[in-house]
């Protein structure tokens, strides 16, 4: 039996959420290849920070944007620090079967990285 958890959960469909044992991480392969070409960053690779940060052991600062729509979906911004020490930038959006699908994953700009850290230390305090 299939449970509706947006639903369940009093919660819009498009919204980020985690439901332990049922959430699974995507990526669309194809834009693999152009993700790395473009960013210099795997897809894989958020999802390996998307469940470090989603799974917090020794977890490091991450910050998740109200939903936006784009292309006709509703879509999150995340901001994080990958393994190297680098602000990184991703963008999400949710699937209907408690998928978070990434979108695209890069370093982010100075702007973001300035944000990100003014961000983290108003939510540190």
């Amino acid at each position: 039996m299939e449970i509706d958890f947006p639903t369940k959960l009093g919660i819009p469909e498009y919204e980020f959420r985690l439901i332990f044992g049922r959430t699974k991480i995507d990526y669309d392969t194809t834009k693999e290849v152009n993700n790395r070409k473009r960013h210099g960053y795997s897809l894989e690779s958020a999802v390996h920070l998307l469940e470090k940060v989603l799974l917090p052991i020794n977890s490091t600062p991450f910050i998740t944007s109200d939903a936006f729509k784009e292309c006709g979906e509703v879509r999150h911004m995340h901001m994080g620090i990958d393994d190297g020490g680098n602000v990184v930038f991703m963008v999400t959006t949710m699937r209907t079967d408690e998928t978070v699908r990434v979108i695209s994953f890069r370093r982010a700009s100075k702007k973001e990285k300035r944000l990100f850290y003014q961000l983290h230390k108003i939510i540190a305090k």
